[in-house]
C-alpha cells in the first residue's frame, strides 16, 4: 500500500472526530498524517510537550516560544521540514482561513486541489487557494 492510500485511510478514520487539545488537534492530526504516509511524523518529539494539566500553555505564547526555542512556526517548521513554493499532495500546509490557536496559523495537509484541516466537529477541507505555505520532509 502506499502513502496515498495510507493517508486517505488515516483520514478516513477522523473525519467526524472533534478537535480536542493534545488528543485529535492540528499538530496531532498533520504529524499522524506523516506518520501514517512516511512511517514517522515530522516532529514527534514535539508530541505532548505544549500540554500541561491538560491545557495548552498555560503559562502563555513567550513559555512556549521559550520552551521549543523558536520565535514563530515558520521557524519551527523550517527547522523540520522544507518550504515548498506550491503545495504538493501529502505535505504539510498552513492557512490563516481556519481556526487558529497558539501559533496564529492552522496546520492542515494537501490532498491534491484542496487541503484538510481538523475543525471543531471533525475535518473540513479549504481549496488550495486557501494554503498560505506548504512545508515537506527534507
Amino acid at each position: 500500500m502506499g502513502s496515498r492510500e495510507r493517508l486517505n485511510i488515516y483520514i478516513e478514520n477522523l473525519v467526524d472526530i472533534p478537535f480536542e487539545w493534545g488528543v485529535n488537534d492540528c499538530f496531532t492530526f498533520t504529524n499522524g498524517a506523516f506518520r501514517a504516509m512516511y512511517g514517522r511524523g515530522y516532529a514527534d518529539e514535539w508530541t505532548g510537550r505544549y500540554m500541561q494539566s491538560n491545557k495548552v500553555y498555560p503559562k502563555g505564547l513567550s513559555s512556549l516560544r521559550h520552551d521549543y526555542g523558536y520565535s514563530n512556526i515558520e521557524e519551527a517548521l523550517a527547522d523540520k521540514l522544507v518550504k515548498l513554493n506550491t503545495p504538493t499532495f501529502g505535505c504539510l500546509v498552513t492557512t490563516k482561513k481556519n481556526q487558529r490557536w497558539v501559533t496564529g496559523v492552522a496546520l492542515g495537509i494537501s490532498i491534491g486541489s484542496r487541503a484538510v484541516f481538523l475543525g471543531q466537529e471533525g475535518l473540513i477541507r479549504l481549496n488550495i487557494k486557501d494554503v498560505e505555505s506548504a512545508w515537506a520532509l527534507k
